[in-house]
């Protein structure tokens, strides 16, 4: 588990840290849900694979939204995105961007969601990546797939998420999460659902970050999700025990 605290700090690492994730690994991710709790100003990412490390397809900017690229994952489509959300470019201009000819957006994936009211997410699945593929988009939230055994996978994710509305956001998204393991995730890990999972959601109570995260886990062994829904329960108690102080 880690639990960061100071965003100023973390924006001044991200360029390093972000461009040593994309030289050690390259995720093809499988399902994602991206969402923001307009109230609250909370905003959050979750996301599962059957690859060794899915993290590295999620990027949140405090304060405005969160975007993730997935299936063939590009790093510099993610910080082309991010550059325009932290100068504040709609949506439109966020996505269009990203789907520049560079960054080869018809083997990815790419969700963008903001704080803006009246704002739906946008999404983009490009031509050539894996079935089953494709997205369910609500009001303050995205689900996104590919690779997937069938669609049921982004409809229980999306139903358990909207089931949850009077929970926090980083609930939310872990119950939405825990759906799509249930209706069969990644259709390459059989019974294991997939091999790696996270959550991030940044909380602007207190100016923190929230990053819970599983990889690594063996082809046959535990399911990820799962794993991951421990460490949360194990955060969420905690959490509820400082805030009770």
């Amino acid at each position: 588990m880690v639990y960061i605290q100071n965003i100023s700090l973390i924006k001044r690492l991200f360029p390093v840290l972000g461009l040593l994730i994309f030289l050690t690994t390259q995720a093809y991710a499988t399902w994602s849900i991206i969402a923001v709790d307009r109230k609250t100003g909370e905003i959050g990412i979750a996301g599962a694979s059957c690859t060794f490390d899915v993290q590295g397809i999620a990027s949140i900017v405090p304060g405005r939204g969160a975007i993730v690229v997935q299936a063939s994952s590009s790093y510099f489509a993610r910080m082309k995105g991010v550059d325009l959300m932290e100068n504040n470019k709609s949506i439109e201009e966020i996505l269009t961007a990203m789907r520049n000819q560079r960054y080869k957006p018809e083997k990815q994936q790419y969700g963008v969601v903001v704080l803006d009211r009246g704002t739906k997410p946008l999404v983009y699945s490009g031509t050539k990546i894996s079935s089953w593929s494709g997205e369910i988009i609500g009001a303050d939230i995205a689900v996104l797939g590919n690779i997937l055994v069938s669609e049921n996978v982004l409809k229980k994710a999306f139903e358990a998420f909207n089931k949850n509305r009077n929970k926090t956001l980083a609930e939310r998204l872990m119950l939405a999460l825990r759906a799509g393991e249930q209706a069969g995730g990644d259709k390459r890990c059989g019974s294991q659902y997939a091999r790696s999972a996270f959550i991030s959601v940044y909380r602007p109570v207190n100016g923190s970050i929230l990053k819970l995260s599983v990889y690594g886990i063996k082809e046959g062994g535990k399911p990820a999700v799962t794993l991951l829904a421990k460490e949360f329960e194990y955060w969420r108690k905690e959490d509820e025990k400082k805030n009770k102080k």
